[in-house]
């Protein structure tokens, strides 16, 4: 069975018709970024690296289910050791297998029932690092988990809604060539908008910080709001409602991740 909750799932697999039968889960977000694969009884996991990804929407025209499909390659280290594959549709998987590299087989893997919860966690894999965090809005803590042992725990943004789901996002932020985390809620009035936390990678510390929110009298948002980025022209938009209108603001980001003030204006 998939866990799919907000931007990061969880598979949660089995061997079919083997005499040994192993589990395995996959963690990953919702475009197959920042993936791994942890193996039922073992405290250890392995690095998968993205191949392909392609997502096939439900439209009037073909009735078709919304579907994805994954493939990663496995990796210890350097080396590449193996391929998965995951086709999911409507929220459940229809095919997985497992190509083990040593000797080329072939294996089956099957999606197995468990019981989802808004508390269930979930985790990610980036730049070495696991970060683990609940999509529900109940829950404001999450950590991130360095290869040394190093574990950070802090808080984010919460609501006082059991129906609120909290997604995460794994894109280039700060337009430095590395991918960053962030994570979102509706906002505590309407829910007409996304309110986001977002940790920036640092190369050079191997750690993630948090990006500050906007602090300009000029801006119409006071906070990282549906935060959308141009990675063409390292724009980064935030776009809010105030009263009757929907306000978007535009802002550059400096070698220091400061956000610069570049202009706003109405989002029609």
């Amino acid at each position: 069975m998939l866990l799919s909750v907000g931007y990061a799932k969880t598979f949660k697999l089995m061997s079919k018709n083997e005499t040994k039968p192993f589990g395995l889960s996959i963690h990953c977000s919702n475009d197959g970024k920042a993936a791994f694969v942890q193996y039922n009884k073992q405290a250890g996991y392995l690095a998968l690296r993205l191949e392909k990804f392609t997502k096939s929407v439900l439209t009037n025209s073909n009735k078709q289910p919304e579907g994805y499909y994954y493939e990663w390659s496995e990796l210890l280290g350097d080396k590449i050791t193996g391929t998965y594959g995951v086709v999911e549709q409507s929220g459940r998987v229809t095919s997985a297998w497992y190509l083990r590299g040593k000797d080329g087989k072939k294996f089956e893997l099957i999606a197995y029932q468990q019981t989802e919860a808004d508390n269930e966690l979930q985790k990610l894999l980036l730049h070495g690092v696991i970060i683990s965090f609940t999509t529900s809005s109940l829950d404001e803590t999450f950590s991130f988990k360095y290869a040394n042992g190093k574990s950070i725990t802090t808080d984010f943004g919460s609501l006082d809604s059991p129906n609120a789901i909290r997604s995460a996002y794994v894109k280039d932020y700060n337009f430095d060539g590395y991918d960053d985390i962030a994570f979102s809620l509706p906002d505590a009035g309407m829910g007409v908008y996304q309110t986001f936390n977002i940790f920036l990678y640092n190369p050079s510390t191997k750690g993630f910080k948090p990006l500050q929110e906007p602090n300009d009298a000029r801006a119409k948002c006071t906070c990282l709001c549906d935060v959308s980025i141009n990675q063409k022209q390292k724009l980064i938009y935030t776009s809010c409602r105030g009263g009757a209108r929907w306000w978007q603001d535009i802002y550059q980001i400096n070698k220091d991740n400061k956000l610069i003030y570049v202009r706003s204006a109405e989002k029609r």
